[in-house]
């Protein structure tokens, strides 16, 4: 998925809609210091070189939870997080004058290591199912079930600009549906599951999922996956294995074979992992921007928190249902005028006008759509 392609959403009259800022808007040159989740490192740190030239800083990528503490702390200056922040991770608590701003669209790629070159397909509940330890071979007669059958792949109508068109109501428009026969042979091995052991967004998203679309085997929700059923993990230890980080779990996977694991998309390729297609609401979907842009369209958005309720039941065709959105956390009161506009500019430029080009996993959010439009009312709070 390119992060050029949605860039290409941003028209002249889209960024009129955008928080203007400018290096002039503030006078001092401003270091920041900001961190958090680990999902967006190869974003950010791409962005980061373009930045407006009076602001700077180093991401410090650590997890959605990191983030949320050291923004209690007062560490950071503000942060990333996968997760909404409502309750203390540190002890401390949170910050009075702290905001969500929606800055990051993204779908959860179920990344997989197999010897095969074809298209592997997983339905929502399954993939729910094997992180629950519930499926444990990759032959199950379950999977098996999914690689065979007959599944509808979805087009969305586009704009001239690639942009996915959306009716009166905010739905995307289906162009074209067609039905497709999967057929594809699966090993009779064990699967591996690699789970993030630390405090994740990642994982509070994707558990969060799980709780809706298989409420039997996911009925608690955690940041820390091992906690979630500490039974299964601790007594398997060489079938569920734990790793720090988005890149530390698809690192693991692309060690072991036969395993699986999931974490922002870009991490599949460079550690020689797949993208799992998921089939929801009979539709085989990807992990990719219209996908996710699709889901994000018709769910609920508190005008005042910035916070995303998400329907994991959504019942459009061609939505994937593990879509994130990536929160910036800041403050409406910084004491220090040259940092309010430090964090403004630089949230405003990495949610919406990076120009970097490269293949993230990431699509930045349309001012016009009505995220867009919460993100840029979001950023207008942030002061002195």
């Amino acid at each position: 998925m390119k992060l050029s392609r949605s860039l290409t959403l941003v028209s002249a009259v889209a960024t009129a809609a955008v928080v203007a800022i400018t290096p002039s808007a503030f006078a001092a040159a401003t270091t920041l210091n900001v961190g958090g989740a680990s999902s967006v490192k190869s974003v950010v740190n791409a962005c980061v070189p373009s930045l407006p030239s009076n602001v700077t800083f180093a991401y410090d990528s650590q997890s959605s939870g990191t983030g949320q503490s050291n923004m209690e702390t007062g560490k950071y200056d503000y942060a990333y997080s996968d997760g909404a922040h409502t309750a203390s991770q540190s002890g401390t608590a949170i910050n009075a004058s702290e905001i969500h701003i929606p800055a990051y669209v993204w779908p959860i790629g179920v990344e997989y290591n197999l010897n095969t070159t074809k298209q592997v397909s997983i339905s929502a509940v399954n993939v729910a199912k094997i992180f629950a330890g519930k499926i444990t071979m990759w032959n199950d007669p379950a999977l098996v079930a999914d690689n065979n059958r007959s599944v509808t792949v979805i087009s969305y109508r586009k704009d001239d600009k690639g942009a996915v068109m959306k009716d009166a109501k905010g739905n995307p428009i289906v162009l074209s549906s067609r039905t497709v026969v999967n057929r594809v042979s699966l090993p009779s091995q064990p699967i591996t599951v690699i789970y993030r052991s630390d405090s994740s967004g990642t994982t509070e998203n994707f558990t969060n999922a799980f709780s809706k679309i298989d409420p039997a085997d996911f009925a608690a929700k955690s940041k820390v996956f091992a906690s979630i059923n500490p039974k299964t993990v601790t007594a398997d230890p060489i079938h569920f294995q734990g790793a720090s980080g988005s890149a530390g779990v698809a690192a693991l996977a692309g060690k072991i074979k036969y395993s699986i694991t999931y974490a922002e998309t870009s991490f599949a390729a460079a550690n020689g992992l797949k993208l799992a297609a998921v089939i929801n609401n009979g539709d085989l979907v990807l992990p990719n921007s219209d996908a996710a842009n699709g889901f994000i369209a018709t769910q609920k958005i508190d005008s005042n928190s910035g916070i995303v309720t998400y329907d994991y039941l959504n019942p459009n065709h061609g939505v994937y249902p593990f879509t994130v959105v990536t929160y910036a956390l800041a403050l409406t009161k910084y004491g220090n005028a040259d940092k309010a506009a430090a964090v403004k500019a630089a949230i405003n430029y990495l949610a919406f006008s990076c120009s970097k080009n490269g293949d993230y996993g990431f699509t930045t959010i349309d001012p016009t759509s009505p995220l867009g439009k919460v993100t840029s009312a979001q950023i207008a709070k942030l002061g002195a």
